[in-house]
């Protein structure tokens, strides 16, 4: 009798001490504002430092690569995490805060994660030229200008280094690339089209 109080006694402790949270998942990520990605087949889910499975395994969280790591891997920056959605065969990126709200609806041909604050982006420009009286059309073109924003979504800075694109070259697997980078959080460098640099602060 005594043998089974101590067993069950060690069966408690055991299963309410050493309790599995999560089981068979592929990959586990750093922490990053308190937030873990963990990945199962082509899926990722965010737990929280207590373990605690906070956003739900999805397939349209984007990767990023980390400085201080070989992998890339989802995460989060100033509550915001990359998100994608394939429409009409090309991907178009925003982001969702640490509830998995969606917050800034994609709609960006590129994006970067946030940092202090901001992020660039890459969207189409539309222009209209004038009309084809012939075919009833509108006569257009399109560029690729850069933007950078805050966590809201809104435009704060128009990178000056737009250039001609048309829809039908942006591949679903190869985004557009950025022309400009943040050196400071309050400074960026834009890429000229004689391969020059100039510097803007915002």
């Amino acid at each position: 009798m005594k043998n089974l109080v101590v067993l069950v006694s060690f069966l408690f402790v055991y299963s309410f001490g050493y309790s599995q949270i999560l089981s068979d998942v592929d990959y586990v990520a750093p922490f990053h504002d308190g937030l873990a990605a963990v990945k199962k087949s082509n899926q990722w889910a965010f737990i929280n430092e207590d373990g605690e499975k906070v956003i739900d395994f999805r397939n349209d969280i984007v990767m990023t690569s980390n400085k201080d790591y070989s992998d890339a891997y989802p995460l989060f920056n100033d509550d915001r995490c990359l998100i994608r959605r394939l429409v009409k065969g090309v991907y178009y990126y925003g982001y969702i805060n640490s509830l998995g709200e969606e917050i800034i609806k994609p709609q960006y041909l590129n994006a970067t994660k946030f940092k202090n604050g901001h992020a660039i982006i890459i969207k189409f420009a539309k222009n209209v030229m004038g009309n084809n009286g012939v075919l009833g059309k509108q006569v257009v073109t399109y560029k690729l200008e850069e933007y950078v924003i805050d966590i809201s979504g809104s435009l704060i800075k128009y990178l000056d280094n737009a250039r001609n694109s048309l829809p039908s070259k942006i591949k679903n697997n190869t985004p557009p690339s950025f022309y400009s980078k943040f050196i400071t959080a309050r400074l960026i460098a834009v890429k000229t089209k004689n391969n020059k640099w100039n510097i803007y602060k915002f």
